[in-house]
């Protein structure tokens, strides 16, 4: 008999906790099926997950801005209001399950690593994010520029032309330069067969995503994607691994040298750090994880934002001409490279990068993993639970004013029509754990599109694009502009 009743007492304890908990947490979001959850709605391409990553963000905001989806058996908390992301992003640093998709190709680098190696290699890779490495890609900046330029030049007066395309080479050229000190400028075949495996890899993390089934990794081990994948990366890993085993047996006698100037690469600098021991602070497979996201978080979230950037340029003829007036006043009506010190002035071009990743956040949602119970504004997230923050949804707030789906870089340059809260603001992430690279993207975004603009009159229709979702968003279609040559007063 004493057993009878122990075993309705524990039991009746565990619903009692669950009821206890359920009266804190954050409600569900309408509209979830049996079994599935809200899993359905992330069912399709690119672009279904685009249209719930927005359907998912709106819904949320008009819930109170906290809700909760389920994806499967898999419970997430969901939150769109600035001051709750800020205290998940303060409070829970570990990543979430979503980002283990992508580590059979990124390893333990930044965007991957758990708590604790994220922790130690963080402070140390602070030091080769200072702004004295970075002003020394400043003459990089300027030569891919230039270089952009004239690969730009066939399309002079043609009208509607991908930019895309030369974009996404330039800019991996770019970043293999700055961060593994090669040049792949004189290699196209290579450059584009990464691009091509890397937007791959990419869209068969995403498949992973929206494939509830394919969490599970025996089922994900069997299916025809992860085989395909499994050769994708090997081929990425090959580039990367080769990389680094020739900078660590050149890099302190041959450095590399942009326009006649030694300059130190990011892995070069990794390869520089000591730990407390006096010895390498990071292990040949710590060094190539770090490179291989810096190659996939530098080149492809940077050239997607100047991709549409430019578009949102080109469809708003009354920002072009700001934007040209101050480069007038920053640079007379010459085509000088752009220097450091040129790169502070340039403050409504600033703005106009910014209400574009305002609008269009290239990495739209951040998965946290809450370690701990954690009490926001108005309700409890509980351990164990993952947790989106929807960056998407932050950057169209009511916060932002009724004007928040517009394009307005003006809101930028006067304090009072900004949010009061300066955690609206998430398109580099926030916290603690933010994105260690935005300052190297501002700079190399500014002197870009400096470039691009004295030179050219850009023109389009942002009303046409359509964006996918593939791990980052993506231009699908309508994201074309033209190009005429300035003539020069």
């Amino acid at each position: 008999m004493i057993y009878i009743v122990c075993i309705f007492v524990i039991f009746g304890l565990y619903f009692w906790k669950g009821y206890s908990r359920s009266k804190h947490e954050p409600p569900p979001l309408p509209n979830g099926l049996p079994i599935l959850g809200h899993a359905h709605l992330l069912f399709g391409g690119g672009l279904r997950l685009w249209e719930a990553v927005k359907t998912i963000s709106h819904a949320c905001c008009k819930a109170g801005d906290v809700t909760t989806i389920s994806l499967g058996p898999i419970k997430c908390y969901v939150l769109t209001d600035p001051d709750d992301c800020m205290t998940v992003a303060n409070s829970c640093l570990e990543k979430g399950f979503l980002y283990d998709f992508a580590k059979p190709w990124l390893g333990e680098g930044l965007l991957t690593a758990p708590l604790k190696k994220w922790k130690y290699h963080r402070k140390l890779l602070n030091t080769a994010f200072n702004q004295q490495v970075l002003d020394g890609f400043q003459d990089v900046f300027n030569i891919q520029s230039r270089l952009l330029l004239e690969q730009f030049s066939v399309e002079e007066g043609k009208g509607l032309f991908d930019h895309e395309k030369y974009i996404m080479r330039n800019s991996l050229e770019t970043i293999f330069l700055t961060a593994t000190g090669v040049d792949l400028r004189a290699d196209k075949t290579l450059n584009t067969k990464y691009v091509t495996i890397t937007d791959r890899v990419l869209r068969s993390v995403v498949h992973r995503i929206q494939n509830i089934w394919c969490y599970k990794d025996f089922i994900w081990n069997m299916s025809s994607t992860k085989k395909q994948q499994d050769k994708d990366i090997e081929f990425l890993h090959n580039v990367s691994n080769m990389i680094v085993e020739q900078r660590k047996k050149t890099y302190h006698s041959n450095p590399t040298k942009i326009s006649g100037k030694n300059v130190k690469s990011f892995s070069d600098l990794f390869l520089d750090l000591e730990g407390s021991n006096g010895e390498s602070a990071f292990s040949n497979q710590d060094v190539k994880d770090q490179v291989n996201t810096l190659i996939v978080a530098g080149y492809d979230t940077i050239a997607t934002n100047l991709v549409i950037t430019l578009l949102l340029i080109g469809s708003h003829k009354e920002v072009q001409d700001k934007i040209y007036k101050e480069l007038e006043e920053v640079f007379g009506q010459s085509d000088r490279d752009v220097e450091k010190q040129d790169l502070p002035r340039l403050t409504y071009l600033e703005a106009v990068v910014k209400e574009s990743l305002r609008l269009y956040p290239i990495a739209p949602v951040i998965n946290r993993l809450i370690d701990k119970d954690l009490k926001l504004k108005n309700y409890t997230l509980y351990s164990g639970k993952n947790c989106l923050l929807l960056i998407y949804g932050v950057h169209r707030h009511p916060v932002w004013g009724e004007d928040a789906n517009d394009f307005k870089p003006e809101r930028w340059l006067n304090p009072e029509t900004l949010p009061k809260n300066s955690n609206s603001f998430m398109a580099f992430s926030l916290g603690r754990r933010n994105c260690i690279g935005k300052v190297y993207a501002m700079m190399w975004l500014k002197t870009i599109i400096s470039h691009i603009l004295r030179k050219y009159l850009v023109t389009g229709d942002h009303k046409k694009i359509l964006l996918k979702f593939d791990f980052l968003i993506k231009p699908h279609s309508g994201h074309n502009i033209a190009i005429e040559k300035r003539k020069k007063i």
